[in-house]
């Protein structure tokens, strides 16, 4: 009797079907958790999540078994294929995340309910819902998207994968934030896996305070997932100024800002290792959030925005702190502070927090190389001979590693200012444009003119959602990962020109 030949397929497909397959799955077991939690609350519109969260998660375990039918996992993979991979899963995972919200009614516009889905696991939490009377089902999958995209899906894949190798090392610096691809551990999954612990012991910290400050466990446990994803979807259409709570406040604070910080750092700081460079660079965020702070203060004490030195102190530093670290709670209308104050808070978004974050925005590190790197170029005006070497933190960079900063800011510029402009030809003022650009690419949420703190995108046309959805990925993939895509378009064949 001859055997049944088992399929096989290439290495290159058996990454793509492996990590594309997982995002699914986790999609799916996301689905059926949000479902779950909101059985025990109102129980409304459960079936539809329940239903495709159990559909998507089959689906997505077919993927990953059809990669397992190739032997040898650890094949290299071209670093095309692995930015392929990635994109394509976090594109398929907001498709599949978009579904039962169409079904349940949340949006009757496959593009609206696309975008809140992207929205979610970028973490950006710019959202499109103006009436929040919706079934509990829907605030938990919006929360529980954000706090998948926090950790990365595809990280989350690669913890719990069944196979690993050098194809999958790709796909996980593809999506992780660094200036250098940093391995905690040998093994890839390892390394994912301290990722995700550290992640998990958060969310469980946050959990606990939120719940001690007052609110309830739904309020805190939604609050909890975008916030240590530093999302910043909420249950309140005022956000956290809704609870109108100094508890509630300080504790969104501190939890936004340990979220902004590397999360290798604390592995590194819980096995007391060597925490350079990472610890200049929290030193420097720590700086700037306490600098923007004060500045921030005084500028709306002088322009008599907000009454008080307190109440000044506290909503500068949490407007401060939401938008550095991509997060977008919310407690004032910053929208309405003096134009210093406003623009100050739209250059932090740029900023953002620590590389390895869950954050947006150039990161710290970067933009101390970027300063760093300026300051050289002035010396070597005065000092041609000059042997200079880049050092930030105690930490000696490599000139790969300078050009490489050089070249994602120059990418970054360029995005933002073809997004402005495509955002702009939508047919929204300036202000709304330049903001609505930073505020995705950045993955922030709330921006500045019909998108400000208490606004909606709602204000925003729908080919303007369409540009902001794509930001939104661009951003959240680090800008080399969706743009080498393009890479095959500019290239032009030898003898053409």
């Amino acid at each position: 009797m001859s055997r049944v030949a088992t399929p096989r397929i290439g290495p290159t497909a058996a990454v793509i079907s492996l990590v594309v397959g997982g995002a699914v799955a986790v999609t799916g077991a996301g689905m059926l958790l949000s479902a779950f939690l909101a059985e025990l609350g109102d129980g409304a519109h459960v079936l539809p999540f329940a239903v495709g969260g159990l559909l998507s998660l089959l689906a997505g375990l077919g993927g990953v078994a059809l990669a397992r039918t190739r032997r040898r996992a650890s094949t290299a993979l071209n670093p095309y294929s692995g930015f392929a991979a990635v994109t394509l899963a976090w594109v398929v995972a907001a498709g599949v995340g978009s579904a039962p919200l169409l079904i349940t009614g949340t949006f009757d516009n496959p593009i609206n309910a696309y975008f809140e889905a992207m929205s979610g696991f970028t973490t950006t939490g710019a959202t499109l819902i103006e009436n929040y009377n919706q079934p509990d089902v829907v605030f938990l999958w919006r929360s529980i998207m954000q706090w998948l995209g926090g950790i990365g899906i595809v990280v989350l894949v690669v913890a719990i994968a069944p196979v690993s190798g050098t194809g999958f090392q790709r796909v996980f610096y593809a999506e992780t934030s660094g200036v250098t691809s940093e391995r905690l551990t040998p093994r890839i999954i390892d390394t994912a896996k301290i990722l995700a612990g550290v992640y998990l012991a958060l969310t469980l910290a946050a959990f606990l305070i939120f719940d001690a400050t007052g609110m309830n466990a739904f309020e805190a446990l939604n609050h909890t997932m975008t916030t240590i994803s530093t999302g910043g979807f909420s249950t309140e259409p005022a956000s956290i100024a809704a609870f109108d709570s100094v508890g509630v406040e300080i504790a969104a604070i501190v939890f936004m800002i340990l979220a902004g910080i590397n999360f290798a750092f604390y592995w590194r700081a819980i096995k007391g290792r060597d925490l350079m460079p990472q610890l200049s660079e929290v030193r420097l965020y720590l700086s700037i959030l306490a600098m923007a702070t004060t500045a921030v203060t005084i500028s709306v004490l002088i322009a008599g925005d907000i009454e008080g030195i307190g109440e000044s102190i506290r909503e500068s530093a949490f407007a401060v702190v939401s938008l550095t670290t991509g997060t977008g709670f919310v407690t004032a209308d910053f929208d309405l502070w003096n134009t210093f104050s406003r623009i100050l808070l739209l250059s932090l978004m740029f900023v953002g927090a620590c590389a390895g974050s869950a954050s947006g925005g150039l990161k710290v590190i970067r933009v101390s190389m970027l300063l760093k790197s300026s300051q050289q170029e002035i010396e070597r005006q005065l000092r041609p001979n000059a042997v200079q070497v880049l050092r930030v933190g105690g930490r000696t960079f490599s000139e790969d590693a300078r050009r490489a900063v050089l070249g994602f800011f120059l990418l970054y510029v360029i995005v933002y200012a073809l997004g402005s402009v495509a955002m702009g030809a939508t047919g929204v003022d300036p202000i709304t444009a330049i903001s609505g650009a930073a505020t995705t690419l950045n993955i922030v949420g709330p921006g500045l003119g019909e998108i400000g703190a208490t606004d909606s995108f709602g204000a925003i046309p729908e080919g303007g959602r369409v540009v902001g959805t794509l930001l939104m990925l661009i951003g959240r993939l680090e800008i080399f990962t969706v743009v080498a895509l393009f890479a095959p378009l500019f290239r032009i064949r030898r003898g053409m020109i």
